[in-house]
């Protein structure tokens, strides 16, 4: 029986699975919740559920840290489950391939950990590649990597934001920054406690971030929130401007301008102006931020494209690379060869 394809995207806070043949199969939180330090509580979707409401024997984590795996064995249970969720089972593994994106600004044996999550796993194949997640992201967006004109990728996730250019399908620069969604969602928490002496938890920074977040300040508006006094330790709310959401969002904003800035500085000048000319694409949740387009137009004066389905964008192109292998082989690495011994 002929193999099936996986393609897996694991997020630091989501993973997502495409099945070739079938699409997008897969997409649920990347969290786990161990109960009584052994025992799988719950994986998903329903983990998040639980998340920051659990008794002290229950701890919820995510296994994807900084963009790469932190903790294999909880990432190998959480692969394992949502695979199983889609139908794949350990009797065909064997002829099964897989395909999975990884940070290009990453150390060899951090790469190396996605090659060990499948083949150590119930799931024991050697059909196992890795592709560099900017090209991923790139070919989700009907980009063509292979062409000899540079272009410039933005992928704005939970964990990480990587700033990546592109050419001839090679990566000809790639910066990693250890910031992205989750750390707006850290200053929001940061700035309530500071100037409302309210403690609030990550869902309801989340939940400001989405409901507040706004690249151009000034909207004028507000939520109401609840959490935990500072000084008398009792249930209390506040009122949150959208003002606040914004100055927590302003240090990373202005970094990942900064960083592209740096980046446009350091490439040959033949490459410049192929981004000039074809724009900045970006792609990731963090993008879903509105008017985030007004801003780095302004602040970078080239044109911007934002993916439509940023969320998707990495898996999708996975799915291209799975449906036409033949074309894009130079694009996957197999355990096998030298950039991995």
């Amino acid at each position: 029986m002929a193999g099936r394809k996986y393609g897996l995207d694991l997020g630091t806070m989501n993973i997502r699975i495409f099945q070739g043949g079938h699409g997008l199969v897969v997409y649920e939180k990347n969290m786990i919740a161990i109960q009584r330090k052994k025992e799988v509580a719950a994986i998903g979707n329903d983990a998040f559920e639980m998340y920051e409401r659990t008794p002290a024997s229950i701890v919820i984590s995510n296994p994807v840290r900084d963009g790469v795996i932190a903790d294999i064995n909880n990432m190998n249970k959480v692969a394992e489950a949502l695979l199983k969720k889609c139908g794949c089972t350990t009797g065909f593994m064997r002829n099964n391939s897989f395909y999975l994106a990884v940070p290009s600004d990453v150390t060899e044996v951090e790469k190396r950990a996605y090659f060990d999550l499948i083949a150590h796993s119930a799931y024991n194949t050697h059909n196992i590649f890795v592709v560099e997640k900017p090209l991923a992201a790139a070919l989700g967006e009907n980009v063509d990597v292979k062409s000899k004109k540079g272009m410039m990728i933005v992928d704005m996730g939970a964990g990480t934001t990587e700033i990546t250019v592109i050419t001839m399908g090679g990566i000809v620069v790639s910066k990693l920054l250890k910031m992205g969604g989750n750390t707006i969602n850290a200053s929001i928490c940061q700035l309530v406690k500071e100037r409302h002496h309210l403690v609030i938890g990550d869902k309801t920074a989340e939940y400001l971030k989405l409901e507040l977040g706004h690249a151009i300040p000034g909207q004028g508006r507000g939520k109401t929130v609840f959490g935990r006094d500072v000084i008398t330790g009792l249930p209390s709310k506040a009122e949150v401007s959208d003002h606040l959401v914004f100055d927590a969002m302003k240090n990373y904003l202005f970094q990942v301008v900064r960083t592209i800035r740096n980046i446009m500085e350091t490439i040959p000048p033949e490459l410049s102006g192929d981004i000039i000319e074809n724009g900045i694409y970006f792609t990731g949740g963090t993008t879903l931020i509105p008017e985030l387009d007004r801003l780095f137009n302004a602040s970078l004066r080239v044109k911007v494209v934002f993916a439509p389905k940023p969320l998707e964008s990495t898996v999708r192109g996975l799915g291209v690379i799975m449906d036409h292998a033949s074309d894009y082989k130079d694009l996957t690495f197999s355990l096998r060869d030298a950039a991995f011994e």
